[in-house]
C-alpha cells in the first residue's frame, strides 16, 4: 500500500485537508475537509480563533477515519500564512487569543519600531522586507503596551508550531515559517539576539528554529482514539504555505521565477543564499526560509484580492452571481479601454469600497475609470501584468539572472487571461500549474522526511508528471510594451524616482 499523507493547509480566508498518495512516481490528491478561518472582530481588535481551527482539524480527521480503514496515517503536516504566533504560560495554555495579521492596532507600531532601531540595521540582517504586520512589530507592540504575554510568556510559538505542538505535544519552531517574523538572522538561520535585548523581548521564549524534513511526532494517543485512527505522524513540513508552494512548483531550472497567484501574489525566485543589498531593501525585496536552507527572493504583491472584493461589492450592488468564466470573457472584450492601477498601494489594502478605489485611482491618474465590471476585470488583470513585469525586472537586476520561464502555481494559475497576459507583458514563457502547489508541497516534504522520496528535485518531477504545466507563449509582446513605456512607466515608476526605467529580464 502507498503511504498516505495528510495536508493541513491554512490561508487567512479558508483551511483544508487534502489527502496525498504517491504511487508509480505519481502523486493523487483529494480534499477531505474545508472550513472558514476569517478573523474574529472583539472589541475594535482582530483575533484567530485558533481553538476552533483545531477542533475543525481533529473533526476533519474524524469524518474521514473509514478513509484509512484501519491503517495508519504516515504522515500529517501543517502549514499556514506567515508572521503570526502565539504565546504560552508556563502551563502552556494560551497567553490571550493571538492577534491577526490585519489587526490596527499592532501594525500602527511599525514606525515606532523604526525609531528604536533603523531600517537599514533590521534588513542588513534579516533581509525581510518591511511590513506593518510583520511579527517583530507585533511583538514590539505587546512590549510597549506591557501585555501580560510578554511578562508571563514562556514559550513562543508560530501558528503552525502551535497546531502541531497541540496534535503532538513536541514544541518546535520550525524554519521557513521563523523567516517572516524578521528576527531570524538570514545568514545564520537563528534568532538575532540583539534585536531581542533592544526590543525587549524574552528570548528564553523562543526555541531555535528546526530545518524543515523531519518526523515531529506521533498524534497524542487520546487524539487518536478522537480522531478514530489506528496511528498518525506528524512531520515538520514546509509550514509557511508559500514555501510548500515553492516546493510543489515544477520549477525549469535555477533560472526560472515563480508566481504563486491567490488572494496575494508571490513573485520570486529561489536561491542558495539571500541578497541583503542596499538595492534590495530599496527594493524592498524579501529573503525568507526555504526547504533545505535556500532562500525565496520574492516581492508581495496584492494578486486576486483587488478582483475578489470588486466582484463582491458588485454582486452586492446589482444583486448578481458572476461567474469567473464570463468575467475572463468580459475582460478581454474591453482590454482596449482598461485604464491601469498600480495594485500594490496602500488604498488597495482593504478599502471599503474597491470599484471606488480604483475609479478614483484612475481619475487621479487622469485616465477613464471602469464602468462595466469586464472593465474593472480588464483593469485589474492588465494592471497585475504590467506589475509582474516591473517586479520581474527588479528580480532580475538583483540576481543578476535572465529568467527563462515564468511558473505560475495557486487558484491563479487557472485564469487563462491572465496567464496570457503575464507571458504578453514579460516576454516570458509562462508555465501554469498546479493550482493546489501548496498542499503539494506540503505532501512532498512529508514524503521526503518519510524517505518515500530522495528530495525536493525527485518530488517536483513527480508533480510535473501528475500534473503537467500549460504553457503559455508570449503572443503580443509589443502592445504590451507600448502599455508599460506610456503608461505604466510614467504613471507608476518615473514618480517614486525609480534607478531604472526600462531594464527588463537582465538587459537595458
Amino acid at each position: 500500500m502507498s503511504a498516505k499523507y495528510i495536508a493541513v493547509d491554512m490561508g487567512a480566508e479558508s483551511g483544508r485537508l487534502v489527502l496525498g498518495n504517491i504511487g508509480d512516481g505519481r502523486l493523487e490528491i483529494k480534499e477531505l475537509h474545508r472550513f472558514k478561518t476569517q478573523g474574529t472582530e472583539i472589541h475594535g481588535h482582530l483575533y484567530w480563533d485558533v481553538l476552533r481551527f483545531y477542533d475543525e482539524i481533529i473533526g476533519g480527521i474524524k469524518s474521514n477515519a473509514n478513509a484509512f480503514k484501519g491503517e495508519p496515517i504516515d504522515g500529517i503536516g501543517v502549514d499556514t500564512w506567515g508572521v503570526d504566533f502565539v504565546i504560552l504560560d508556563e502551563h502552556d495554555n494560551l497567553l490571550g487569543m493571538p492577534y491577526h495579521y490585519r489587526d490596527a492596532e499592532m501594525n500602527a507600531a511599525l514606525p515606532s519600531l523604526l525609531d528604536t532601531i533603523p531600517r537599514d540595521e533590521i534588513y542588513e540582517k534579516t533581509g525581510i522586507q518591511f511590513m506593518s504586520l510583520n511579527t517583530i512589530v507585533k511583538l514590539h507592540a505587546l512590549v510597549k503596551g506591557n501585555h501580560a504575554c510578554m511578562i508571563d510568556g514562556k514559550s513562543f510559538l508560530m501558528m503552525p508550531d502551535y497546531f502541531n505542538f497541540l496534535l503532538t505535544g513536541e514544541k518546535k519552531i520550525e524554519y521557513t515559517d521563523a523567516s517572516t517574523t524578521q528576527l531570524l538572522d538570514a545568514k545564520s538561520k537563528d534568532w538575532y539576539l540583539p534585536f531581542f535585548e533592544t526590543l525587549g523581548i524574552n528570548p528564553e521564549m523562543f526555541t531555535s528554529p528546526v530545518m524543515p524534513g523531519a518526523v515531529l511526532g506521533d498524534v497524542t494517543p487520546a487524539l487518536r482514539d478522537r480522531m478514530g485512527v489506528e496511528k498518525a505522524t506528524v512531520h515538520l513540513t514546509t509550514s509557511h504555505d508559500t514555501a510548500s508552494a515553492v516546493v510543489g512548483c515544477p520549477l525549469t531550472s535555477k533560472n526560472s521565477a515563480y508566481l504563486s497567484s491567490g488572494t496575494w501574489s508571490l513573485l520570486g525566485m529561489e536561491l542558495d543564499s539571500p541578497i541583503l543589498t542596499k538595492q534590495a531593501l530599496e527594493m524592498n525585496f524579501t529573503n525568507e526560509g526555504g526547504y533545505g536552507g535556500t532562500i525565496r527572493l520574492l516581492k508581495n504583491i496584492a494578486g486576486m484580492w483587488l478582483l475578489q472584493q470588486s466582484k463582491t461589492k458588485w454582486e452586492q450592488d446589482n444583486s448578481v452571481q458572476l461567474d469567473y468564466e464570463w468575467i475572463m470573457k468580459e475582460a478581454k472584450k474591453n482590454e482596449a479601454s482598461g485604464s491601469l492601477v498600480n495594485p500594490d498601494q496602500e488604498r488597495f489594502l482593504n478599502p471599503p469600497n474597491m470599484l471606488e478605489a480604483i475609479r478614483d485611482a484612475c481619475k487621479e491618474t487622469g485616465q477613464v475609470p471602469p464602468k462595466s465590471f469586464g472593465q474593472f476585470a480588464a483593469t485589474i488583470f492588465s494592471s497585475l501584468a504590467l506589475r509582474y513585469r516591473h517586479v520581474i525586472a527588479m528580480l532580475s537586476e538583483l540576481s543578476g539572472t535572465t529568467i527563462d520561464y515564468f511558473h505560475v502555481v495557486g487558484g491563479g494559475s487557472k485564469n487563462r487571461l491572465l496567464c496570457q497576459y503575464t507571458a504578453d507583458a514579460t516576454g516570458i514563457p509562462v508555465l501554469a500549474g498546479p493550482d493546489e502547489a501548496t498542499s503539494i508541497g506540503n505532501i512532498i516534504v512529508q514524503a521526503i522526511s518519510n524517505g518515500e522520496i530522495t528530495g525536493v528535485q525527485e518530488g517536483r518531477e513527480i508533480v510535473a508528471t501528475s500534473y503537467p504545466p500549460l504553457l503559455y507563449e508570449p503572443q503580443d509582446p509589443d502592445r504590451w510594451t507600448r502599455l508599460y513605456d506610456e503608461k505604466y512607466v510614467p504613471m507608476f515608476i518615473e514618480p517614486l524616482g525609480a534607478r531604472f526605467k526600462r531594464k527588463e529580464n537582465g538587459k537595458k
